[in-house]
């Protein structure tokens, strides 16, 4: 619910009419998806995205977070934001 500040002009006020379940989050698979694919994530840029294919393809698959922070696109508040939305 807290993403929802995210949105420029978003009231502040309707925040407590949302409610979000851990069961209501969808991860998705970095090792699997392509560049397309990624970049529909609201938190994956082209770049990151880049940045995990060029990983996969030079390093095999990424199995966890912590493969991410050897990526130049990735900083620690990136990787912080991304960690309920993948799997490996």
């Amino acid at each position: 619910v807290e993403q929802l500040r995210e949105i420029e002009g978003f009231p502040e006020e309707s925040l407590h009419y949302f409610t979000i379940g851990l069961d209501n989050i969808q991860k998705i698979n970095i090792n699997k998806l392509t560049l397309s694919q990624l970049r529909r994530h609201p938190y994956i840029s082209f770049y990151m995205a880049k940045d995990i294919l060029d990983y996969r393809r030079l390093r095999g698959p990424i199995h966890s977070m912590q493969d991410l922070r050897l990526l130049k696109d990735f900083p620690a508040s990136a990787i912080e934001r991304l960690q309920p939305y993948v799997e490996f």
